[in-house]
Formats: structure tokens, sequence, C-alpha cells
């Protein structure tokens, strides 16, 4: 059986293997009050999550990947109402030491859809809390609305509101296929 842990919770790399490590996670409500302030959310009512941290070696970094559930209420972005929420989802995290992080970025992997997340580690504890947390704040609505709020865009030309996000193809995809032609 696994212990449920607080956000404060910390794991050490030389407490993990290649198998990976389970680890669950869930917010007190005081923990759940500071989230809420930090992300300036109405309120937090629950936050967990279910991580796997898998060490992959110095040379691959740590690997996270987990499941997040949350409950929590936002502003609408018209009105103030207050909006309430509920998301699920899954992520996945690669920890990697701060000069890997570097050459990663020089190289460009921040553009490849496939390759998992990635951000540095420095030292050897993992903030699995904070990588809770942090993962709320990203996957969270950036503009929620409340139940029948329209926008309006005015006279400016351009601009479309009220519409279902549009299924955009990767501007990559296209340099991507050419290389691959040539």
């Amino acid at each position: 059986m696994t212990d449920t842990l607080t956000l404060a919770a910390t794991v050490a790399i030389s407490d993990l293997d290649k198998e990976g490590k389970t680890f669950e996670l869930a917010g007190t409500p005081e923990e759940l009050e500071r989230v809420a302030e930090r992300f300036e959310l109405v309120s937090v009512s629950a936050l967990s999550g279910s991580l796997v941290l898998k060490d992959k070696g110095p040379e691959q970094g740590v690997l996270v990947s987990g499941k997040l559930a949350a409950q929590f209420t936002q502003k609408c972005i018209a009105t103030l109402a207050p909006v309430d929420e509920e998301l699920e989802t899954d992520f996945e995290l690669l920890l990697v030491d701060p000069e890997m992080a570097d050459r990663m970025d020089e190289e460009g992997v921040y553009l490849d859809a496939d390759a998992p997340e990635y951000d540095a580690l420095e030292g050897e504890i993992i903030p699995i809390g904070e990588i809770l947390a942090q993962t709320l704040s990203i996957s969270m609505n950036p503009y929620p609305r409340a139940e029948g709020v329209e926008l309006s865009a005015g006279s400016k030309s351009g601009i479309t509101v009220n519409e279902p996000e549009l299924e955009r193809p990767n501007p990559f995809a296209v340099l991507a296929k050419t290389r691959d032609e040539s």
C-alpha cells in the first residue's frame, strides 16, 4: 500500500530505481489555500496526483509521469464571476541536470512534439509536490468564462471570439516533411 503524501513531499534521486516508484499526493487544506493564492484562483478544493518516478541514469535524467486531478474555481475573464472547474490530466516531465537542459535548449528539443517536457533539476532532491502544483498551473484553462458569457471584439477586424479553438497544424511539421523528402 502506498502512503498519501502532501504537496510538501520531496524524493531523493538515490531512493529511486529504473523500474520506477509510485507516489500518491494530496494537498492539505492549508496547501490548497496557498496554491489558490499563488495562482490567483478563487479557491482550490482538491488537488491530488499519482506520480511514477524512474531514475534513467545520470545521462538521461529522471522521468516523472503521472496523473493529476483537481477541483478549483477561477474568475471569469469577462465578468469575474466564479467558474468552477474540474481537471484530470496525464503528464510527463523529464528532469535533467542544468547542463543537459541547456544543451537540450540549444538543440531545440522543446520544438519536438514527441519529446517529453523537460526541466533542469539542481541537486539530488525532487520536489514532487511542486511538480504537481506547476502541472495544475500550466494545465488549467487560461481564459475561463462563466456559463453563457459571450465576448465581443467590437469593430476590430481579424479577431475571432466565442468560436471553438481551431486545430492548427504544427508549423514545424511542414519543415520535417520537407526534410524527410530531401
